[in-house]
């Protein structure tokens, strides 16, 4: 194999790849751009369900008493 062919496939086909990747990237979407929510512009849509900041009690959750006891343990495996 000469120097070219070495470079064609070990340099060119990867090049190819990274080019045609980045021409996937940057070209899709662009045709069905919509527009983007600005700070402060009114939000149109339905609310979204969300419980992320609010407590929710679970049943029998939490409930057992902490033990403590000499029994040894962890990383080691000396039990």
């Amino acid at each position: 194999m000469t120097i070219l062919q070495t470079l064609l496939v070990f340099v060119g086909g990867p090049v190819l790849i990274y080019l045609g990747m980045a021409l996937f990237v940057f070209t899709t979407g662009r045709a069905r751009r919509h527009q983007a929510y600005k700070v402060g512009q009114e939000w149109q849509y339905a609310p979204q369900w969300w419980a992320g900041d609010q407590p929710v009690a679970v049943p029998g959750a939490g409930g057992a008493a902490a033990t403590s006891g000499s029994t040894r343990g962890g990383a080691r495996g000396t039990w």
